[in-house]
């Protein structure tokens, strides 16, 4: 990529970005791409702002990003929410994962089941990272947060495909209508099959309530007066929004450890703290999430340059968090960074990630635990070389480990 020959942020779909991220930073506006149709914010103030400010830059609404009315349950999340509703959701979030309940899922749920993951292939000398860990501590965290069976291997897989059949569609969303129908039916069907596996476990805790989040769900007054379908819905929020992000972070996070010299040997001998350190630069260098797009509400003067009504700005995140003026060193691991969690991964302002809290706990204990248990730990080249794929959700794949039995 060179100056005099322009690249284009559809040239680096399924392709490492980071050398357009830096060129686009070295613009003195944010950029219109004409043939992307956006406006590309790259720096960190510049995304920032556009992930701060939902007033000039607002999110867009499930109808506005599905192709038919009938499959806005497949993308609504509780984000989109509006005005004193939403602030009073984002509340009860924080609530659910206040600093004391975090401490009693980490001790009573993410630990053990970090552990009982990892006992499952721990003697094979070998694993596949993604589908043998990553996968099933995400799915398996956010299960037991809900109170739902997950040591049921079973049940747990065909959570899953439906799940998947979700995320299928919402990658096909940007297809012309008729190539991503059969994927919106498909989708479609695994929300209410998905409702139907919920449903024993949402029946027994209406009529007896716990300390489960489910049983939450159901009778907090937050939720006074949502419908039988909102609160199905939110039950799946809790798989859409954290178990495949968390899951694609931790892979991206362990292939950042075996791919940065000396930075295994160093977590190894390493206590709690340093390993809460780098899993912050983790987020921060090599996030799930690499960009969120906006609607630009009016026309305005941003960055300048004049954006006008109607017309879409990415905030590239991934690029924000590799700022050169924001952060010393920016595409190097730093363990001594200060203020470190000050990135843009989990966004920014009333729309930050109410979640981030319980993936920070989960990505802490997959860390330690497989620097202290997994000996030797290596990539396994022979099986595939790593690379950054995706668009939006770029995760490392393939990503297979070997290690000392």
């Amino acid at each position: 990529m060179t100056a005099n020959k322009p690249v284009d942020f559809i040239d680096v779909d399924g392709k490492c970005p980071f050398g357009y991220y830096q060129e686009a930073r070295a613009r003195e506006t944010v950029e219109f791409e004409d043939r992307t149709g956006i406006w590309i914010a790259a720096s960190y103030g510049a995304a920032s702002k556009v992930l701060t400010d939902e007033e000039t830059f607002p999110r867009f609404l499930p109808e506005e990003i599905v192709t038919d009315p009938k499959y806005v349950r497949t993308v609504a999340t509780p984000s989109f929410l509006q005005g004193e509703e939403r602030l009073k959701h984002h509340k009860w979030w924080l609530q659910l994962f206040s600093p004391k309940e975090l401490r009693r899922y980490r001790a009573e749920i993410v630990t053990a089941v970090v552990s009982a993951t990892l006992d499952e292939f721990a003697d094979q000398g070998k694993v596949n990272l993604i589908h043998q860990f990553t996968e099933p501590v995400a799915d398996r965290v956010i299960a037991a947060v809900l109170g739902l069976p997950w040591q049921d291997d079973e049940w747990m897989a065909e959570l899953r495909r439906n799940f998947d059949l979700a995320e299928r569609y919402k990658a096909s969303i940007y297809l012309k209508p008729e190539e991503s129908e059969q994927f919106a039916e498909d989708a479609l069907a695994g929300t209410y099959r998905i409702d139907d596996l919920l449903r024993p476990f949402m029946d027994k805790r209406r009529e007896n309530p716990d300390d489960t989040v489910m049983s939450r769900i159901l009778h907090d007054e937050a939720l006074a007066g949502w419908t039988e379908d909102e609160l199905y819905g939110l039950a799946r929020t809790f798989f859409t929004g954290g178990s495949g992000t968390t899951s694609v972070q931790i892979g991206n996070a362990v292939h950042l450890m075996l791919t940065t010299d000396g930075l295994l040997e160093t977590l190894v001998n390493g206590d709690s703290e340093l390993i809460a350190k780098f899993v912050e630069e983790a987020l921060r260098l090599v996030p799930t999430n690499h960009y969120r797009s906006r609607k630009i509400a009016d026309d305005v003067e941003f960055e300048g340059a004049r954006l006008e009504k109607g017309q879409v700005i990415g905030a590239l995140i991934a690029s924000g968090n590799r700022d050169e003026i924001r952060y010393e060193n920016a595409a190097e691991v730093d363990l001594t960074r200060p203020n470190p969690r000050q990135h843009l991964t989990f966004s920014v302002g009333v729309g930050a990630c109410v979640g981030s809290g319980l993936a920070r706990v989960i990505l802490q204990e997959s860390v330690g635990a497989l620097t202290s248990r997994l000996k030797g730990m290596r990539l396994d080249i022979s099986a595939g070389e790593p690379e950054l794929t995706g668009s939006m959700f770029r995760p490392y794949t393939p990503l297979n480990l070997v290690f000392d039995v």
